[in-house]
């Protein structure tokens, strides 16, 4: 954003009900219409974030073969000590 920008001011007009709705949004740090809104971009963008990051973990999971749902107990258990001891061998195994 140019720095200049951040002096400058906009004018919309709401509908009423939309300003009312605005309005009751209202928290003790954010009394004013302004404050609001600049609160609700806040949150936007951080909803946003958590939907982008959410969306890159489940590439990944896609990419390491998914989850370990429909298969047995067993298989899972399978599974789960061989990813433990690929871990292992990878983060530990120069230790020992």
């Amino acid at each position: 954003m140019n720095p200049a920008m951040n002096n400058s001011v906009v004018s919309i007009d709401l509908p009423f009900h939309i300003y009312s709705e605005l309005l009751s949004l209202q928290t003790d740090d954010a009394k004013e219409p302004p404050e609001i809104i600049a609160r609700l971009v806040k949150d936007a963008h951080h909803h946003l974030a958590w939907i982008h990051d959410l969306s890159e973990l489940r590439n990944e999971i896609r990419k390491q073969g998914g989850l370990y749902t429909g298969k047995t107990e067993e298989e899972m258990i399978e599974r789960l000590r061989k990813d433990r001891k690929e871990i292992f061998e990878t983060e530990y195994s120069h230790l020992y």
